[in-house]
Protein backbone atom coordinates (compact mmCIF):
# COMPACT_ATOMS: atom_id res chain seq x y z
CA UNK A 1 0.00 0.00 0.00
CA UNK A 2 1.50 3.45 -0.74
CA UNK A 3 2.33 5.86 1.29
CA UNK A 4 1.39 8.92 -0.73
CA UNK A 5 -1.54 11.33 -0.86
CA UNK A 6 -4.94 9.88 -1.43
CA UNK A 7 -6.12 12.52 -3.89
CA UNK A 8 -8.54 9.96 -6.14
CA UNK A 9 -10.63 9.26 -3.60
CA UNK A 10 -14.66 9.50 -4.51
CA UNK A 11 -17.98 9.07 -3.12
CA UNK A 12 -20.62 8.60 -5.29
CA UNK A 13 -23.71 8.41 -2.94
CA UNK A 14 -25.99 5.31 -3.34
CA UNK A 15 -30.03 5.94 -4.48
CA UNK A 16 -32.00 6.15 -1.08
CA UNK A 17 -33.85 2.55 -0.77
CA UNK A 18 -37.64 2.62 -0.89
CA UNK A 19 -38.83 1.80 2.14
CA UNK A 20 -37.22 4.72 3.07
CA UNK A 21 -38.60 7.08 0.37
CA UNK A 22 -42.55 5.64 1.32
CA UNK A 23 -42.11 6.21 5.05
CA UNK A 24 -40.56 9.66 4.61
CA UNK A 25 -43.54 10.72 2.61
CA UNK A 26 -45.57 9.51 5.06
CA UNK A 27 -44.43 11.70 8.04
CA UNK A 28 -43.70 14.75 5.43
CA UNK A 29 -40.48 14.88 5.45
CA UNK A 30 -38.27 17.30 3.82
CA UNK A 31 -34.59 17.27 2.91
CA UNK A 32 -31.96 19.69 4.35
CA UNK A 33 -29.61 21.23 2.41
CA UNK A 34 -27.32 19.21 0.73
CA UNK A 35 -22.85 18.69 1.68
CA UNK A 36 -22.26 20.57 -1.82
CA UNK A 37 -24.89 23.07 -0.26
CA UNK A 38 -22.70 23.89 2.52
CA UNK A 39 -19.70 23.94 1.23
CA UNK A 40 -20.81 26.38 -1.17
CA UNK A 41 -21.76 28.44 1.28
CA UNK A 42 -18.45 27.85 3.39
CA UNK A 43 -16.89 28.85 -0.03
CA UNK A 44 -18.73 31.87 -0.56
CA UNK A 45 -17.79 33.18 3.28
CA UNK A 46 -14.29 32.86 2.72
CA UNK A 47 -14.67 35.03 -0.24
CA UNK A 48 -16.31 37.79 1.92
CA UNK A 49 -12.96 39.42 3.43
CA UNK A 50 -14.11 41.64 6.47
CA UNK A 51 -10.32 43.33 6.50
CA UNK A 52 -11.26 44.66 2.85
CA UNK A 53 -14.85 45.95 3.65
CA UNK A 54 -15.48 49.88 4.31
CA UNK A 55 -16.42 50.66 8.05
CA UNK A 56 -20.04 51.51 8.15
CA UNK A 57 -20.37 54.99 9.78
CA UNK A 58 -22.04 53.40 12.83
CA UNK A 59 -18.68 51.55 13.45
CA UNK A 60 -16.52 53.97 13.05
CA UNK A 61 -15.08 55.76 16.12
CA UNK A 62 -16.93 58.68 17.73
CA UNK A 63 -15.44 62.19 18.06
CA UNK A 64 -15.73 64.25 21.20
CA UNK A 65 -14.83 67.63 21.34
CA UNK A 66 -14.26 68.90 24.67
CA UNK A 67 -12.51 72.29 24.73
CA UNK A 68 -10.67 74.55 21.70
CA UNK A 69 -7.91 73.26 20.23
CA UNK A 70 -9.17 69.51 20.19
CA UNK A 71 -9.33 67.18 16.75
CA UNK A 72 -12.98 67.64 15.40
CA UNK A 73 -14.30 64.40 13.14
CA UNK A 74 -12.61 66.35 10.00
CA UNK A 75 -9.57 66.53 11.04
CA UNK A 76 -8.72 63.04 12.54
CA UNK A 77 -9.51 61.92 9.07
CA UNK A 78 -6.99 63.91 7.85
CA UNK A 79 -4.54 62.77 9.88
CA UNK A 80 -5.33 59.75 9.69
CA UNK A 81 -5.32 59.80 5.90
CA UNK A 82 -1.62 60.82 5.98
CA UNK A 83 -0.56 58.49 8.73
CA UNK A 84 -1.45 55.88 6.20
CA UNK A 85 0.07 57.28 3.20
CA UNK A 86 3.38 57.82 4.47
CA UNK A 87 5.75 54.47 4.27
CA UNK A 88 7.04 53.03 6.93
CA UNK A 89 10.42 54.33 8.42
CA UNK A 90 12.03 50.84 8.58
CA UNK A 91 15.62 52.32 9.88
CA UNK A 92 13.96 52.66 12.99
CA UNK A 93 14.09 50.13 16.13
CA UNK A 94 10.87 48.20 16.56
CA UNK A 95 9.99 48.87 20.07
CA UNK A 96 7.40 47.05 22.10
CA UNK A 97 6.42 48.37 25.68
CA UNK A 98 5.02 46.15 28.63
CA UNK A 99 1.98 47.00 30.20
CA UNK A 100 2.32 48.52 33.47
CA UNK A 101 1.29 46.75 36.79
CA UNK A 102 -1.93 47.94 38.44
CA UNK A 103 -0.62 47.43 41.65
CA UNK A 104 1.92 49.65 41.65
CA UNK A 105 5.68 48.95 42.60
CA UNK A 106 5.52 46.21 45.00
CA UNK A 107 5.49 43.47 41.46
CA UNK A 108 8.65 42.07 39.76
CA UNK A 109 9.52 44.18 36.63
CA UNK A 110 8.58 42.29 33.22
CA UNK A 111 12.28 41.97 32.14
CA UNK A 112 12.91 40.77 35.82
CA UNK A 113 10.25 37.93 35.59
CA UNK A 114 11.82 36.90 31.59
CA UNK A 115 15.01 36.59 33.02
CA UNK A 116 13.98 34.02 35.57
CA UNK A 117 11.84 32.60 33.69
CA UNK A 118 14.90 31.94 30.90
CA UNK A 119 17.13 31.07 33.81
CA UNK A 120 15.42 28.21 34.74
CA UNK A 121 14.76 26.83 31.61
CA UNK A 122 18.43 26.88 30.61
CA UNK A 123 18.84 24.79 33.94
CA UNK A 124 16.24 21.95 32.86
CA UNK A 125 17.80 22.07 29.70
CA UNK A 126 21.16 21.34 31.73
CA UNK A 127 20.14 18.62 33.72
CA UNK A 128 18.27 16.88 30.73
CA UNK A 129 21.25 16.79 28.44
CA UNK A 130 22.65 13.00 28.44
CA UNK A 131 26.45 12.94 29.77
CA UNK A 132 27.48 9.25 29.95
CA UNK A 133 31.06 10.95 31.43
CA UNK A 134 28.83 11.70 34.99
CA UNK A 135 27.64 8.10 34.54
CA UNK A 136 30.78 6.25 34.40
CA UNK A 137 31.89 8.27 37.08
CA UNK A 138 28.81 7.05 39.26
CA UNK A 139 28.98 3.35 38.42
CA UNK A 140 32.81 3.36 39.30
CA UNK A 141 32.30 5.36 42.89
CA UNK A 142 29.15 2.10 43.76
Amino acid sequence: MSKGPKRNVAFIKPDEPDFLKRMKAQIGYKEGPTVDAKRQKIENFEDSDDDDREEREDELPQVVVLKEGDLTAEEAAVVEKEEEEKPADLTQKIVFKSKKSKAGGSSLDDVQVLNRKTKKKKEKEAKSKLSFADDDEEQEDG
